[in-house]
């Protein structure tokens, strides 16, 4: 039998045009070989990627095959429509075609300059190789592309592989991003139609769901819409039954992080084909939201006719633009719509949630404002929504801003500078975070007061020692109010705490009662938990042996009865007069040696100036760092 020959005829021109300028990139030309095998009922497509030596991109099925004369009535005819021609919308096995216009063959040429093709069909195998170069200086536009194998009989199985050499890229191949973008193609992948890449398995597709742990909050169209269009005008309810008739279904999503901006927006596919590259459907999209934002729609009504064809030549979007096409117009604003209210319930499920988080870190900020009077309440909601609603600010952060907010209110000081933030008709971010820097402002305010209202307090007890006041009547009353002059580290303070007390709050039987019930002057405990028992005495009494030995006594007692606080309790001894009667000062030397001590009030006064000395420096050291931020 003489050898047939293979041929094409063309124009140069729509070669260059539909294959060599139009597929420039790699993933939307694969995606033509992905349909082409698709379209023949193949369940496997391998997809190999070299980049040792020189580069090539080889892709086969497992599809039925062709003969010679398919190649060159189907294959090879550019501009062919398939369902026209067949006057079919499905393949033998029951899929719908995805091809229609005739020009995946002519991709290949955007990548790779020459191009082998094997096709194998109840068991006979044809393999031809097109030339770019040899394609554009033939003569009288009809291309006969080199036949090597010619109706060969085999063994092999049916099938079609495209080998891609000479490419123009240098660099190699990165395997992640094209097995992404192939991933996100289609719509088609399942067990029973399979891509792999690289004989790798974790590049294998089949199946392009997008984990639930990627989402934040999804939304499916129609079900999770309904109630939103239900309470619109008559336009948007007419849009929502429209795509509802046309069996448009799909969803929209957020994810808890920025997205990639690859996969930033919408994506439509028909048939299970990418239609539609991603987009936002707003025309000012440059809200937070839109970072988030992703998902995909079915659309398969658009691909409908077998005449037109509402798609781009590259397939990347939708012809928006074709004239009169009222359901392209309806699409286009059904999604409009769609994305605009997703838009409005991320912030309201996202700040909800927010909200949720901060409570688990203690505060619950609907809760707290309820607590404020009428005049707080709404400033203070305006601050805890600037801070929820700034998607720049994690729940973790957002907490620890809120916490000080509220220890702020407690703060006179923020209270009269937030009358000057309520002048603002809004709080944005810029607002919120200088609010944020200004708090060290505001706390060093507080310091300043804090110091002023104790250095008060101290002149106060100062003249009280100097007046010979009496320690029951007035000193002890005294210190009870203000515990910070005795220690400013106690974090627990009992003031004429008796024997009794002490242990019944300790231990359930009663027989271990003291016979004598005395009655300690103060019992405090500091930050590290040592406790510290403090008698006091009139300022200007002169000690005896039995003042000391009675304190020496309290913490005996305490060691005794509770000794889990052995080596964890202090005495203290206090008066102002520091002579003592013959014996007293050996007594109370000795005694130093197991945390027994005899202060002055004097040393209290010290010890209470030097600390409150450090609260004032602390008050000029922020306010100084204050005064420089604002001269930069």
């Amino acid at each position: 039998m003489a050898q047939e020959e293979l041929q094409v005829t063309f124009d140069i021109n729509t070669i260059d045009h539909l294959g060599v300028k139009l597929y420039s990139t790699i993933p939307p030309m694969i995606a033509e070989l992905v349909s082409n095998a698709w379209d023949a009922d193949a369940s496997n497509v391998y997809i190999n990627f070299n980049n040792e030596g020189e580069k090539t991109i080889t892709v086969s099925d497992d599809g039925t095959g062709m003969t010679f004369s398919e190649l060159n009535e189907h294959f090879l005819k550019v501009g062919r429509n398939r369902r026209v021609e067949m006057h079919k919308d499905e393949t033998e096995g029951g899929r719908k075609v995805l091809g229609k216009k005739g020009l995946g063959k002519l991709s290949m040429f955007g990548i790779g300059k020459k191009i082998t093709i094997s096709t194998i069909k109840s068991g006979i195998k044809n393999t031809f190789v097109m030339d770019y170069k040899q394609l554009k200086d033939c003569e009288g536009n009809v291309y006969k592309p080199s036949v090597i194998d010619y109706c060969v009989e085999t063994d092999e199985k049916n099938g079609t592989s495209f080998l891609i050499e000479q490419l123009s890229r240098k660099s190699d191949f990165d395997i992640e991003r094209l097995y992404r973008n192939l991933q996100t193609r289609f719509h088609i992948y399942s067990d029973k139609f399979v891509v792999h890449i690289n004989d790798d398995e974790k590049y294998k597709i089949k199946s392009n769901d997008i984990p639930d742990d990627k989402f934040q909050f999804v939304w499916r169209y129609p079900e999770d819409f309904e109630k939103d269009f239900d309470t619109e005008i008559d336009k948007f309810k007419d849009l929502f039954e429209f795509g509802k008739e046309k069996g448009v279904h799909g969803k929209i999503y957020t994810s808890q992080t920025p997205l990639n901006k690859a996969v930033q927006g919408i994506v439509l596919f028909s048939r299970g084909k990418l239609v539609q590259e991603h987009s936002t459907f707003d025309d000012r999209a440059n809200d937070n939201f839109f970072q988030y934002m992703s998902g995909y729609f079915d659309v398969d009504f658009i691909d409908s006719s077998f005449e037109v064809d509402n798609c781009s030549t590259d397939r990347k979007s939708l012809a928006w633009d074709i004239d009169e096409n009222e359901e392209l117009y309806k699409l286009k604003e059904l999604l409009k719509k769609l994305v605009s209210v997703s838009q409005k319930k991320w912030r309201e499920e996202r700040k909800a949630e927010k909200k949720k988080k901060v409570s688990s870190h203690g505060h619950n900020v609907d809760e707290w404002i309820k607590t404020l009077n009428p005049a707080e309440k709404t400033l203070a909601k305006k601050l805890t929504d600037a801070i929820i609603d700034n998607d720049d600010i994690n729940e973790e952060t957002a907490a620890e801003y809120i916490g000080c907010i509220k220890d702020m209110y407690s703060f006179e000081g923020f209270k009269q500078f937030t009358a000057e933030l309520d002048e603002l008709q809004e709080l944005d971010n810029e607002h919120a975070i200088r609010l944020l820097t200004d708090w060290n402002n505001i706390e060093a305010k507080e310091y300043a007061k804090i110091t002023i209202g104790r250095i008060k307090t101290i002149e106060q007890f100062e003249k009280f020692i100097k007046d010979n006041a009496s320690e029951r009547d007035i000193i002890q009353k005294f210190l009870e109010e203000f515990p910070w002059l005795l220690d400013p580290k106690m974090s627990k303070f009992e003031r004429e705490i008796t024997y009794t007390n002490l242990l019944k709050r300790n231990f359930s039987d009663e027989t271990d009662l003291p016979d004598s019930n005395r009655r300690l002057d103060f019992l405090c405990t500091n930050s590290a938990g040592v406790i510290h028992i403090i008698e006091l005495k009139r300022p200007r009494i002169r000690l005896k042996t039995k003042e000391i030995q009675q304190i020496s006594e309290y913490v005996e007692f305490i060691e005794t009865q509770f000794p889990q606080t052995q080596g964890h309790v202090k005495g203290f001894l206090i008066s102002d007069n520091m002579t003592y009667e013959p014996g007293a000062e050996k007594v109370r030397k000795g005694l130093e040696s197991v945390d027994i001590f005899v202060k002055s009030y004097s040393d209290l006064l010290a010890e209470a100036r030097r600390y409150n000395d450090d609260l004032y420096r602390m008050y000029e050291n922020i306010s100084s760092k204050k005064n420089e931020n604002v001269g930069e």
